[in-house]
């Protein structure tokens, strides 16, 4: 992947690890509040289902921008 940074610390699998649990922990929030919200709004649980397709779709999109090579970038 990428070269650790010549002036700082070699990052680990820790942080990586941490980093990742958090971003999971905060999407569950987020999806909670969202997902209550429109059920809420819509009155219907019917919603839950066409919203979590929409977000498929929409991770089906951004999935094809991810990087995991520096000759990507360019």
């Amino acid at each position: 992947m990428f070269p650790p940074p010549a002036n700082g610390p070699e990052r680990g699998i820790g942080t990586d690890m941490a980093v990742l649990d958090s971003a999971y922990f905060l999407s569950q929030v987020i999806l909670s509040v969202l997902m209550g919200g429109i059920v809420h709004i819509t009155g219907t649980v019917v919603s839950y289902m066409v919203t979590a397709g929409a977000f498929g779709l929409l991770a089906c999109f951004f999935i094809q921008h991810i990087v995991t090579c520096q000759e990507e970038m360019y």
